[in-house]
Formats: structure tokens, sequence, C-alpha cells
């Protein structure tokens, strides 16, 4: 549901919170570990840098680093930063005009899904992710 962007901006969040707090690491260094496109890693992070997520610093021990810890960083604020609000304000079948008044078919039922999706991402934190990749509980980031 999330758009591959996100997922792997996600990934890269996640990699860099197994990561010593305060270490900046080159976003090249970030793509090859997670078998990325440069270009693309380049521009998704620095959504994250917008956001407020990641801090940015230039020169020779540049890089990216996250700007709090991982427990203090929702899913929800890495989705909201690549993705927008939009995945949880339109229409699940993509009706433009979708609303209370003149509901689509899924209208109710996607509401319920919406809200509790909302509450997960607001819920989980990097930290949590991050625990399961360093126990090996998850294959891979």
């Amino acid at each position: 549901m999330l758009s591959s962007a996100c997922q792997d901006t996600i990934r890269a969040a996640v990699w860099l919170s197994t990561k010593p707090s305060g270490e900046f690491h080159r976003i090249q260094e970030i793509s090859e570990a997670l078998e990325l496109p440069f270009h693309f890693m380049a521009k998704s992070l620095q959504k994250l840098v917008h956001a407020g997520i990641l801090i940015s610093q230039r020169g020779a021990a540049g890089g990216v680093t996250l700007s709090r810890t991982a427990s203090e960083i929702t899913l929800l604020s890495i989705i909201e930063a690549v993705d927008g609000t939009t995945f949880f304000d339109a229409c699940v079948l993509g009706i433009g005009d979708c609303e209370a008044e003149k509901p689509c078919a899924l209208h109710a039922q996607w509401d319920v899904w919406r809200q509790e999706m909302l509450e997960m991402y607001s819920a989980m934190r990097l930290s949590e992710i991050t625990e399961d990749v360093l126990q090996r509980k998850v294959k891979r980031i």
C-alpha cells in the first residue's frame, strides 16, 4: 500500500538507525548497502532532511544521520515525508468525489481500515523495526 519509494526510504532509515548515533553516512554507502540507485536514494533521503527526520552535512565527513533517536521517529512521519497524506485522504477505489454524502461501495469499511492504519503507523517507532533487524527476526532491511 505504500509506494516503493516510501518502502525503500523506510529501509534506509532503519539502516541508519542500526548505526551509532550522530555518525554521518554518505548516501552512496546507503544506496550500495541496500542495493538501490544512488539518485533515487538521494532524492528520497532529501525528503527526510526537509521533514527534520534526518540531518545532512556536507564535506568529506558529510552525509546523513538521524536527527533524533529511532524511538522518537514514527513510521507515519516517514510516510508523510515521502508519500504525503493523500493515501489516507483519498478514496480506496480512486473515485475523486467520494465522500460521506456520496460514498463509494467501500467507503464505510475503508474509513475503518484507514483509521486502523493511521493508528498503527503513528504508534510504530523506527526503533521497533531496528530491534527486529538487530535480533535477526527479519530476513533483511
